[in-house]
């Protein structure tokens, strides 16, 4: 019996022991450090219209022949900001998109107009809606006060 013991001993040991180590798992290793981040870009939240970085576009809205610039990226645009500009040579034609916001391509005189003008897009009416309402209602007249309430009798 004496020869039984060591044997039971062993068999308990082993037991005992396989539960803890199926439990004793190598820890994963640690993920490896972030790469150093590229710095932010400065326009990468801001909204830009033109089709490129490269491209000066003017947003208006089509009035009497003439954009109402609403936003330009154009150094010289603070002159011509808010302002009606006519198209010079009559390379585009504003009067089919009479009270439209339209993105237009050119080249910008301050003082004469728009030269060698393309219209690149024509917003649809609800785009239109949106930006007349941020930014004003791009030079349009407001609408007319409502008229005396009728009577009752």
């Amino acid at each position: 019996m004496t020869t039984m013991r060591p044997f039971l001993a062993a068999a308990a040991l082993a037991a005992l022991a396989a539960p803890a180590a199926a439990q004793q798992r190598p820890a994963p290793k640690a993920p490896p450090p972030p790469k150093e981040a590229p710095p932010p870009d400065a326009t990468a939240g801001a909204l830009f219209p033109c089709r490129s970085d490269k491209e000066v576009c003017y947003v208006g809205v089509a009035r009497e022949g003439k954009l109402v610039v609403l936003f330009t990226n154009d150094p010289k645009g603070e002159e011509i900001s808010g302002r009606p500009v006519a198209i010079t040579d009559g390379s585009a034609d504003l009067a089919k998109t009479e009270g439209k916001v339209v993105m237009l391509v050119g080249s910008l005189d301050p003082k004469a107009g728009f030269a060698r003008a393309e219209i690149v897009d024509v917003a649809g009416p609800l785009v239109a809606f949106a930006i007349k309402s941020a930014v004003g209602g791009g030079g349009e007249e407001p609408p007319p006060p409502p008229g005396p309430a009728p009577k009752r009798r």
